[in-house]
């Protein structure tokens, strides 16, 4: 492990430095100081493991200097660090592409290390995607659809089993979902399966997974649709994710969620394995086969069987009431506290139990270093839909960053 440290403070520094070698013992560790030395050159991801960066108000150039090194190939992940008015900076340097900001004061050492972890494990899933096609080569398939090379098989869900593949005309990779074959003669879920394409095809959000084709090989109805490589937002969260990484993931989401609602669609199984990562860590909203058009009327349920994910169902579809957009933003809500805290909204026995909690239960409370969002989690949760934020656009607005 090796890392760059650019700071004045040789007094922080050396905490920095404490920090990381508390973790890793035998690291390489360089302490830069602008003031004598001007700034670094390029940090190469060959060079450094993860560069540390101080953001100073007082240098008026450091943005412009940041976002023309980050926009530089094989770059390391670059941690940004400020306090008080360097702040907006901060937030202005993780759009430009920063791996995360950390605030110095009260900064320790576990906080430091797992934002470390993060974003190299981040930078190395861009390497990822080319390293899994020559792999994926070797492996064969058991079916064929006509202009597509089945690669491997990667997940399967409750209707439909999940292929990496390849386009034959141009090479692109891409996800094919296939219809579970179980289900094929069932005539409900065949229209589910076939509403998903119909629902969001043509969108072109960069936080809604594109869909490419769908269509009917022999016994394969299967839809084409983007192939997301990194990862899904349940593994982030397990790992552990910042406040503001909370709130940055929470507003993209937000984004889609305004974006098919324009389109007069709701989700309604919105929870973190159906929200996904690109490669540059946009989120992307993802699985729409629970979804309906506003104004149609559908059940959740086939031969009592639950669809949707109990533990992310707001209080209406719980019900069994007509659910509109607020509820996506409920479940919105649901995920907002677990990416916050790490822990589950409800713990129950079984849907039933899961289901009365969603009814009756009370909002539970944010520990205290996370007391500022307990207003809009309440809003989120709030068990009568009118209480809750209106519209995607009406939560983006408050808590976009």
């Amino acid at each position: 492990m090796r890392f760059l440290i650019v700071d004045e403070s040789r007094e922080f520094r050396s905490a920095l430095a404490g920090m990381l070698r508390a973790r890793w013992p035998e690291a390489h560790i360089e302490e830069w100081d602008p003031r004598e030395r001007g700034r670094p050159p390029a940090p190469h991801r060959d060079h450094y493991t993860a560069v540390l960066l101080d953001i100073d108000p007082a240098d008026g150039g450091v943005l412009s200097w940041m976002a023309d090194v980050l926009r530089g190939p094989d770059v390391a992940p670059m941690l940004l660090l400020a306090d008080g008015r360097a702040e907006s900076l901060a937030i202005m340097g993780l759009k430009a592409g920063a791996a995360d900001f950390l605030r110095k004061a009260g900064l320790v050492g576990e906080t430091l290390v797992r934002s470390v972890e993060d974003a190299v494990r981040e930078r190395e899933a861009q390497r990822e995607p080319a390293m899994r096609r020559v792999r994926a080569q070797a492996e064969g398939g058991e079916w064929t659809i006509p202009g597509y090379r089945n690669l491997r098989k990667i997940g399967e869900g409750g209707m439909a089993q999940v292929y990496l593949a390849e386009r034959v005309q141009d090479g692109l990779q891409l996800v094919l979902k296939v219809l579970d074959p179980k289900l094929r003669e069932d005539e409900k879920f065949r229209k589910r399966f076939i509403q998903e394409f119909r629902l969001i095809a043509g969108m072109r959000n960069e936080h809604v997974a594109q869909i490419y084709d769908q269509g009917f090989a022999g016994e394969h109805p299967y839809i084409a649709m983007e192939y997301l490589s990194g990862g899904t937002l349940a593994t982030r969260i397990h790992e552990g994710l910042t406040s503001l990484e909370a709130l940055r993931i929470t507003s993209q989401i937000a984004r889609a969620l305004d974006a098919i609602h324009a389109r007069g669609v709701i989700h309604r199984d919105l929870k973190p394995q159906n929200i996904l990562f690109r490669d540059d860590g946009r989120p992307v909203l993802v699985d729409f086969g629970l979804a309906r058009s506003v104004g149609t009327h559908t059940t959740l349920t086939r031969h009592g069987q639950v669809l949707a994910t109990p533990r992310y169902m707001s209080p209406e579809q719980c019900m069994g009431k007509a659910a509109d957009q607020r509820s996506d933003l409920y479940s919105l809500g649901v995920i907002f506290y677990e990416i916050l805290t790490g822990r589950r909204l409800y713990e129950a026995e079984g849907p039933a139990g899961m289901v009365y909690q969603h009814v009756h239960g009370p909002i539970p409370r944010l520990p205290a270093r996370l007391a500022g969002y307990q207003s809009t989690i309440d809003r989120l949760l709030a068990k009568n839909p009118e209480e809750r934020f209106q519209s995607a656009r009406e939560l983006f607005s408050v808590i976009a960053v």
